[in-house]
């Protein structure tokens, strides 16, 4: 292999890299608010680009429930008084457009940002 060669496939190999890099940080972009509706209302915002972990309490339609924002830019719902509790083991939610929703509590988080994000992926 000539040397002009390997510089083109390092090239090429580089670019490909960049490519693949800038996509993914593009639809990857993170939530910067989670928006905690009950009954339609805003009870809380958190700042997800905080660095620091945060604990709330709102009170739903059938009673408390306990939302943690982690420090890692995602938000769940850790405890609900809701009979399945789907919403607790619903998976945090993180990207603008993403959503965690309890029927029973009436309450709904919603994370709000910049970016396209990613609706779905198929194989």
């Amino acid at each position: 292999m000539k040397r002009s060669d390997r510089i083109t496939a390092v090239v090429i190999l580089v670019a490909a890299v960049l490519v693949m890099v800038s996509w993914i940080v593009s639809h990857h972009t993170p939530g910067v608010l989670a928006v905690v509706r009950i009954d339609g209302k805003v009870a809380a915002t958190v700042d997800l680009t905080s660095r620091d972990p945060q604990t709330l309490h709102v009170t739903g339609a059938l009673g408390p429930l306990v939302i943690v924002a982690d420090g890692t830019g995602s938000i769940r719902v850790t405890e609900s008084t809701c009979r399945d509790q789907v919403c607790v083991r619903t998976v945090p939610a993180r990207s603008p457009g993403d959503q965690i929703i309890c029927v029973p509590n009436h309450m709904v988080i919603t994370v709000e940002g910049k970016g396209a994000g990613i609706d779905a992926l198929a194989h």
